[in-house]
C-alpha cells in the first residue's frame, strides 16, 4: 500500500492492496476516511482495478482536505524532531 500520509501530502488518492497485517488495518482507514480504496488481493484483476482506480480519482476533493490536516502537522521534519525529542 506504500505509505498513505505521503499520499495524502501530495494529493494523490490510494487504491490500497494490502499484502501483509499492518497494510490491511492501513487499507481500510484510508477506505473510512475516504482517502482511498481498499482492493482485496481475491478481488484483483483488470476490471476490479480499473474500477478502485476511478472510485480513488473521484475521492480526490476529499484528499485535498486532508492534505491540509496532513500539512498542518509539518511533515516529516517535525516528525523525526518529535521522535528525536522523546527518545532523546
Amino acid at each position: 500500500t506504500g505509505c498513505p500520509v505521503e499520499s495524502l501530502w501530495f494529493w494523490v488518492p490510494t487504491v490500497a492492496i494490502p499484502q501483509a497485517f499492518a497494510q490491511f488495518i492501513t487499507a481500510a482507514q484510508l477506505a473510512a476516511i475516504g482517502a482511498g480504496v481498499h482492493l482485496p488481493t481475491a478481488q484483483l484483476d483488470g476490471q476490479s482495478l480499473r474500477v478502485a482506480v476511478d472510485v480513488a480519482v473521484s475521492r480526490t476533493d476529499r484528499v485535498h482536505e486532508l492534505r491540509d490536516d496532513v500539512r498542518s502537522f509539518g511533515g516529516t521534519a517535525i516528525a523525526a524532531d518529535t521522535v528525536e525529542h522523546l527518545c532523546g
